[in-house]
């Protein structure tokens, strides 16, 4: 009897140890969810990135589109949001593909151009298993007022947020000409979209504006 209490006593403490080192493993992951910044881009990418901007600007390199459609995976503009960062700056990729999502920006297919008429319609990873996340921080970081700067072979844009919201994965509404919420469609339009909660894709954060005007 004696052993058979000493092996069960030995036991507990053995799964006592492991929940306490899982206990802090769990806070420990909590309170990165919770306050962890988002990456910031490389000094690699950032050098690859602004190459690119300068193609897209002088209409040259490979990367640049024709006069025709681009193809997926092609590189279509770059996109700068200064208020997640002075160096924040991504590629954007023709779809939405996980190819397309995991080196950049990715634009839906089938919405406007940089700078065109109608909804400019982005889409970015907040989190991914390979660490790419370049639109981790865009809920708690970018409000109405903010600037989205678009560099593309048709010129350099300035749009500035309008309204952010919260949605379903299913409100696809938001990538139409009036973003699904009756803006007006002969406007310059751009929509960002994002998962949330950051480690989740429960839900979607959707970043709404337009370009601005002369003096704006």
């Amino acid at each position: 009897m004696p052993k058979a209490r000493s092996r069960l006593r030995a036991f507990l403490f053995a799964v006592a140890v492991v929940a306490i080192a899982l206990g802090g493993t769990l806070g420990s992951y909590a309170l990165y969810l919770r306050f962890a910044a988002g990456p910031a881009p490389s000094a690699s990418q950032l050098a690859s990135t602004q190459r690119l901007a300068t193609e897209l600007a002088h209409g040259s390199g490979r990367s640049t589109p024709g006069r025709g459609p681009a193809l997926p995976g092609q590189a279509t503009a770059v996109v700068q949001i200064p208020a997640l960062g002075r160096s924040w700056q991504y590629p954007v990729y023709e779809g939405t593909g996980e190819d397309e999502l995991g080196k950049g920006l990715a634009h839906y297919i089938g919405t406007a151009g940089p700078g065109e008429v109608g909804n400019y319609a982005l889409a970015g990873h907040r989190s991914s298993l390979a660490g790419f996340e370049p639109f981790a921080d865009l809920p708690d970081l970018v409000h109405p007022g903010d600037e989205v700067i678009v560099t593309a072979p048709a010129g350099v844009f300035r749009y500035l947020v309008t309204a952010t919201e919260n949605a379903t994965p299913s409100a696809v509404q938001v990538l139409a000409a009036d973003q699904g919420r009756g803006a007006d469609p002969s406007r310059r339009l751009i929509t960002l979209t994002t998962c949330t909660p950051r480690f989740g894709h429960s839900g979607r954060f959707i970043v709404f504006g337009q370009l601005a005007r002369p003096g704006e």
